[in-house]
């Protein structure tokens, strides 16, 4: 994958934000309303080093959501090609996102520098990449010069990374994603990693979007269940879901023409056994072919404590 230089407008500025929040499609359309930009997911890259950047353009003009992995700060960036643009962005983004400016954390440090040093990483976030308040350098060398290793450590720190932020992003262009057999897309489209349809308790942006035929399994591997629909059937897997860490194990199958039945082989630890849900126009008869060949038993719904399986 090929990574580019791309180095925005020569009008910086940055917020500091929450670790946990970030771009959304309602601050791109907003964003748009105040200044007539059309951001977009471009890529992902970073500076060299020490942070990490999701990049969005519009043409030439830069918007990226920037962290520091070390410290957990992060801050959008604003590179622009318009001082008028540049500040209609930063009041769209201080108006919907709690935030922390230069000076803001400036104060914040100059009481408590030696209780939390590492915090001068965001402040120099905080600049964009563009050169620092005069009091902000004052601190930072304040810092350097500290009687304390932590805080002087942390002063270091703080500087390569603001070293690096000055610098164009590196950014490896965004792949589109594969477009998702209809049997699996939900009832609305997902801007997630994982986008297709779940039916797990507590995802409803995920639900399966027509109505799902429950079984339980008299077994509590799912690799059983994987056979019948590999090996026997010879339906095809069309997805998986498994890597939260919480125990949740989803697999997807579908016939192998046209795909127009789904098979979800799930497990959780809330509810002991193997359970098989199916949707779609053969989701009848596979379900009696299931009672059949394993010993499936039909429910009225959801087994009992379903909910418990929500992330």
């Amino acid at each position: 994958m090929t990574t580019q230089t791309l180095a925005g407008g020569p009008y910086r500025c940055a917020l500091v934000i929450r670790s946990t929040d970030g771009v959304d499609d309602d601050l791109l359309t907003e964003i748009a309303d105040a200044t007539g930009l059309n951001f977009a997911l471009y890529g992902h890259g970073g500076f060299g080093g020490e942070s990490t950047a999701t990049v969005y353009t519009a043409d030439d003009d830069l918007l990226m959501e920037v962290r520091c992995d070390e410290t957990d700060a992060k801050a959008l960036f604003v590179r622009v090609h318009s001082a008028e643009h540049a500040a209609a962005i930063r009041n769209v983004i201080a108006a919907r996102r709690p935030f922390w400016n230069e000076p803001a954390l400036r104060a914040q440090l100059e009481e408590n520098l030696r209780e939390q040093p590492r915090a001068l990483v965001a402040l120099l976030m905080a600049t964009g990449g563009a050169p620092p308040e005069p009091e902000t350098a004052e601190l930072l060398q304040r810092a350097l010069d500290h009687d304390d290793e932590e805080v002087r450590n942390a002063a270091e720190y703080a500087r390569l990374v603001a070293a690096e932020l000055v610098h164009p992003v590196l950014v490896r262009k965004a792949q589109p994603k594969p477009e998702l057999e209809p049997i699996l897309r939900p009832a609305r489209p997902v801007d997630d990693e994982r986008h297709w349809i779940t039916v797990r308790a507590g995802v409803p942006e995920r639900a399966v979007p027509r109505p799902v035929t429950w079984l339980r399994a008299p077994f509590d591997d799912p690799d059983e269940a994987v056979f019948w629909a590999a090996a026997r059937a010879y339906w095809v897997l069309l997805a998986v879901d498994d890597r939260d860490g919480t125990g949740w194990h989803e697999e997807i199958f579908s016939e192998p023409r046209g795909h127009r039945t789904a098979l979800h082989i799930v497990r959780h630890p809330a509810v002991d056994e193997v359970h098989l849900a199916l949707h779609g126009d053969a989701a009848d008869t596979t379900a009696m072919e299931l009672v059949r060949d394993l010993g499936a038993e039909v429910l009225d719904g959801p087994p009992a404590g379903w909910e418990r399986t929500a992330p």
